[in-house]
C-alpha cells in the first residue's frame, strides 16, 4: 500500500508540473493595432546637399505604435538634431528642429548644415518615445561664383520654319563665363543677326533683334 500510494503522489505531482510547462504566458504578447506610439522612424531620410543649403526632399519622422502601424492621432513635438557629425569642425544643424506632427508625422522644410562633411546621421527624438537615427548623408562644397561673362551661347537653337512665320519656341542666348556657367548677373544688350543667309535671295531677319 505504501508503495501505491507513493506512485499516486508522484503522478498527480508530475502532472501537476506539466500542466505549468503547458499553461500559455502572460507576456510578451504584441498590443493590438492602434496601441499608443512606442517608436519614431525616419520615412523620408535626409539626401546628401550642399553646405548651407536647404535639405531637399523635406525630411519626414513618423511615429509608430508597437505593431508597425503609423498612429495618426500623435501629435507631440519630434526634435532633430545630429547625429554623427561628419565634418572636422564643429557643425551645426540650421532650420527648424522641433516640429509638431500631423497624423503622426512630422515634416522639417527648410534645416541645412553649415559644414561640409561624409557620413552625417540625424536623429530624432521625441518625449516617452524611442527615437530613430537616419541614414548616412554627405555635405558637399557650395560651389564658386561664376566668373564675369565672356561669350553667348545659344540655350534655346531657331527651329524650321515657314517664310515669314515666327520661330518658334522663342530663341534664346546666355552670357556665360569661361566654365559655361551662366552669369545671371549680366545685364547688357546682346544682338542677332543671319549668319549663314541659306536662301538665293537676300534674307531679311524680322522681329526684335536687340
Amino acid at each position: 500500500m505504501k508503495t501505491l500510494r507513493f506512485a499516486l503522489l508522484a503522478t498527480v505531482a508530475l502532472g501537476c508540473h506539466f500542466d505549468k510547462l503547458f499553461q500559455p504566458s502572460r507576456g510578451g504578447h504584441a498590443p493590438p493595432a492602434g496601441s499608443p506610439t512606442t517608436r519614431l522612424r525616419f520615412t523620408m531620410q535626409p539626401d546628401s546637399t550642399m553646405k548651407d543649403s536647404t535639405i531637399q526632399p523635406p525630411v519626414e519622422v513618423t511615429a509608430f505604435d508597437s505593431a508597425g502601424n503609423v498612429v495618426p492621432s500623435f501629435t507631440g513635438n519630434v526634435t532633430v538634431a545630429i547625429g554623427h557629425n561628419g565634418s572636422l569642425l564643429a557643425a551645426k544643424l540650421n532650420g527648424t528642429k522641433q516640429v509638431a506632427a500631423v497624423n503622426g508625422v512630422a515634416t522639417f522644410a527648410n534645416l541645412s548644415i553649415d559644414q561640409i562633411g561624409t557620413g552625417y546621421t540625424l536623429t530624432a527624438t521625441a518625449a516617452s518615445y524611442a527615437g530613430d537615427t537616419s541614414a548616412p548623408f554627405d555635405v558637399t562644397a557650395t560651389p564658386p561664383p561664376p566668373g564675369p561673362a565672356t561669350k553667348l551661347e545659344f540655350v534655346g537653337q531657331p527651329t524650321n520654319t515657314a517664310p515669314g512665320a515666327t520661330i518658334a519656341p522663342p530663341v534664346r542666348v546666355a552670357a556665360v563665363d569661361d566654365q559655361n556657367n551662366t552669369v545671371t548677373t549680366f545685364s547688357g544688350t546682346i544682338s542677332i543677326k543671319i549668319g549663314h543667309d541659306g536662301s538665293l535671295l537676300g534674307a531679311t531677319l524680322n522681329g526684335t533683334k536687340l
